[in-house]
C-alpha cells in the first residue's frame, strides 16, 4: 500500500494552496529561498575555501541533493548506513557517514554501495573502529576513517586529549586508512546570544587546531578536518586548519537557525500548510500535531509560528490537533473553520523526516513535487 499523499494525483501543477486536490497538512517549500540558500552556503565556502559537504538529513531528498552537487557541493554527509545507500542515487561519488556504526546488519548495507564510490566513516572508540577492521578484511579499497573529536556537545566523540591513540588505532590497520578528524559543535544551540555562538565557534576551531598539530606531531597526516553547522560554519575559516564544513539545516533554515542568528526570517523556505478544523473563542485548533509538526518547543514560539497571525500561540499538541490561542486584534479577521493557515517549522529535520513528499512553491503556487526518499531512514 503506497503512502497517502497530500496533492492528489490527478491535480495538474500549478496549483493554488486552497485547490480542493491539496489536502492538509502539507510541507510546502519555496524554492527561489532553497535556491538563494544553497548558492549562499556554496558560495560561502568557495571564498573561505573550503569544502562543502551539507548534510542531507534536513531535506533526504535526491532532486535537493543533486541540486547540492550540482552546485558544487564536494559530497554529501548523511546519518545512517540506509541513508548513504540511498544517497548514491543522487550522482554523488563521495560520502560520509558521520556516525559510528556498530552491528553485522549495518556493516552488510555497505558492501552494497558501489566500489567506485569514496566512502569515509567516523569512529571515537576501540570497539567502533575493530568493528570496521573486521569489515574491511572482506575485500575491496581499504576504508577511510575519521576520527571524531568531542569539541564541548558531550554527545559522541573521543576526549581531545585521546585522540592520538584512537587515531593510531586506525593508521596501524593496512585495511583502514586514517583520513583525519571531525566535530559537531552542536551545542551552540544552547547559546545565549549570537556573541555565544561565535565563541563555541572560535573554541570548535582552536579545538580542532591542536588535535591536528598532536596528530601531526605523532608522525599522522590530516588530510580532513570537518566541523561547521549552519550554526557555527559562518565562522570558520581555512587559516583555521579546517578543510570542510557539514552544515544541513540551511537549505530550508527554521526558527532554530533564526534564533541562533544563522539565517534572516526571508531565508526560511519550509512551512506547513494546515487547515483550521474547530474554532471556540480564541482556541483555534489546526489539523497538525504531534505526528505533524513533532514535539519540539522553542520558548519564544513554542511549537511553531503562524505565518499570517504573529499574534497567535500554541497551547498545547496532541497527536494529530494543534492548539492556538488567537486573539481577537483590530486589523485581523478572527480565523474560522475551514481557513487554512501557514506554519514555519522550529525544526524542520524532524518535520522532514515525516513526510513521503514536500511541496515546491513559487510566488504562492505549488510548481513541483519532491519525493522525500530517505524518510524514516535511520538504520
Amino acid at each position: 500500500m503506497e503512502l497517502p499523499l497530500a496533492l492528489g494525483s490527478g491535480a495538474v501543477l500549478p496549483v493554488q494552496y486552497d485547490d480542493v486536490e491539496l489536502d492538509t497538512p502539507a510541507l510546502l517549500v519555496d524554492l527561489d529561498v532553497v535556491e538563494a540558500n544553497i548558492a549562499r552556503m556554496q558560495a560561502f565556502a568557495d571564498h573561505e575555501g573550503v569544502h562543502l559537504r551539507p548534510h542531507v538529513k534536513s531535506h533526504k531528498s535526491l532532486e535537493v541533493a543533486r541540486r547540492q552537487l550540482a552546485a558544487g557541493a564536494h559530497g554529501l554527509c548523511v546519518a545512517t548506513a540506509s541513508e548513504a545507500q540511498l544517497m548514491q542515487a543522487s550522482t554523488a561519488r563521495d560520502i560520509l557517514i558521520a556516525y559510528p556504526l556498530l552491528g553485522e546488519r549495518k556493516m552488510a548495507r555497505l558492501e552494497q554501495l558501489s566500489a567506485e564510490d569514496r566512502l569515509t566513516l567516523v569512529t571515537d572508540s576501540f570497539g567502533v573502529t575493530d568493528g570496521y577492521r573486521h569489515f574491511a578484511k572482506r575485500g575491496g579499497a581499504p576504508l577511510r576513517v575519521l576520527v571524531e573529536i568531542d569539541t564541548g556537545m558531550h554527545r559522541a566523540g573521543v576526549d581531545p586529549r585521546r585522540a592520538v591513540e584512537v587515531a593510531l588505532d586506525v593508521a596501524r590497520s593496512d585495511r583502514l586508512q586514517f583520513g583525519g578528524i571531525l566535530t559537531h559543535a552542536g551545542h551552540a544551540h544552547d547559546a545565549p546570544d549570537h556573541r555565544g555562538v561565535a565563541h563555541i565557534a572560535r573554541a570548535e576551531a582552536a579545538t580542532m587546531g591542536a588535535v591536528r598539530e598532536e596528530l601531526e606531531n605523532a608522525g599522522l597526516e590530516v588530510a580532513t578536518v570537518s566541523a561547521g553547522s549552519t550554526i557555527t560554519a559562518p565562522y570558520l575559516r581555512r587559516s583555521d586548519g579546517i578543510t570542510e564544513i557539514r552544515p544541513g539545516t540551511y537549505v530550508y533554515n527554521d526558527l532554530r537557525t533564526l534564533s541562533r542568528f544563522a539565517c534572516t526570517p526571508n531565508m526560511i523556505a519550509a512551512s506547513m500548510l494546515t487547515t483550521v478544523v474547530s474554532v471556540a473563542g480564541d482556541r483555534v485548533t489546526l489539523d497538525a500535531g504531534s505526528k505533524t509538526l513533532t514535539t519540539t518547543v522553542d520558548q519564544e514560539h513554542g511549537h511553531g509560528y503562524p505565518v499570517d497571525r504573529p499574534d497567535a500561540r500554541f497551547t498545547r499538541m496532541s497527536e494529530e490537533h494543534g492548539v492556538l490561542t488567537v486573539p481577537e486584534v483590530a486589523g485581523f479577521r478572527s480565523p474560522v473553520v475551514g481557513d487554512r493557515m501557514r506554519v514555519l517549522p522550529i525544526h524542520v529535520c524532524v518535520w522532514i523526516d515525516l513526510q513521503s513528499e514536500i511541496y515546491g512553491t513559487r510566488r504562492g503556487l505549488i510548481t513541483e513535487r519532491i519525493r522525500v526518499e530517505g524518510m524514516r531512514h535511520s538504520l
